[in-house]
């Protein structure tokens, strides 16, 4: 199985980064924000192979990429079914965007929308399973547990620090969760429901995940989570590129 990274950064972009978002096996797309089209292409990934994209919530940098995605599969003619998994709403908010960017009628945007319900498919030859968990953010956001052949995932999201993720992340292999704020940034976290350093360590310890790669980095907590991965086994830094496991 190969994880490539279209992106590590959270809304507070700057130049040389990418919104959060990660692929699987060039075929199932988690978070697809401003940009991520260009970061598939750059990596040389087919976006025409994508069957599955998963949005946690629908802010600019997690959701506001998918009209990018659709019309460019409307524009090159994808054959490929798609489906498309959100929170409540994510349909309609979808087809609004749509709307809204003057889409041509002729364009085929079709897509099957999947709204806080798990998902079960064959991807490559080898079972998908993504289940929402329901994460705390200041809009509705769905962390997703994901079983694909014999690998388990967890991706929070944007997420304060919550049992819910927690639970849900229970034991898997690779933890992917948010790293916004460092713990001197505590308030600012608690006021955007983000999470601090602190947080995320006690998701990964409470939730007896093997790996951890934080995501969803800023300024302040990029250089910390590279320490992490120098002196902490299991912590794993992919700002873009691919893990293969």
């Amino acid at each position: 199985m190969r994880i490539t990274f279209l992106g590590n950064w959270s809304s507070n972009i700057v130049k040389g980064k990418r919104y959060t978002s990660f692929i699987i096996d060039n075929s199932i797309v988690f978070d697809f924000g401003p940009g991520i089209l260009e970061s598939l292409l750059d990596h040389d990934i087919n976006p025409l192979g994508i069957s599955v994209v998963a949005i946690t919530h629908m802010h600019l940098d997690h959701f506001a990429g998918l009209p990018e995605l659709l019309w460019f599969r409307a524009i090159y003619g994808a054959q490929r079914p798609l489906v498309i998994l959100g929170p409540g709403k994510i349909r309609e908010n979808t087809l609004m965007l749509l709307e809204l960017l003057n889409t041509p009628p002729a364009f085929n945007v079709s897509a099957e929308y999947v709204e806080d319900d798990s998902f079960e498919t064959v991807v490559n030859g080898r079972k998908l399973l993504i289940e929402p968990f329901r994460a705390e953010h200041i809009i509705p956001d769905n962390g997703y547990r994901i079983e694909y052949g014999d690998t388990l995932l967890f991706y929070s999201g944007d997420t304060a620090y919550s049992k819910s993720v927690v639970k849900a992340a229970e034991d898997v292999d690779y933890l992917i969760h948010e790293m916004t704020y460092t713990d001197d940034k505590d308030a600012e976290a608690r006021f955007w429901k983000h999470s601090t350093y602190s947080d995320v360590m006690r998701v990964f310890h409470e939730s007896r995940a093997r790996h951890l790669v934080p995501i969803h980095l800023s300024n302040y907590t990029e250089p910390l989570a590279g320490e992490l991965a120098q002196r902490q086994r299991g912590i794993i830094i992919y700002p873009e590129g691919t893990l293969v496991v």
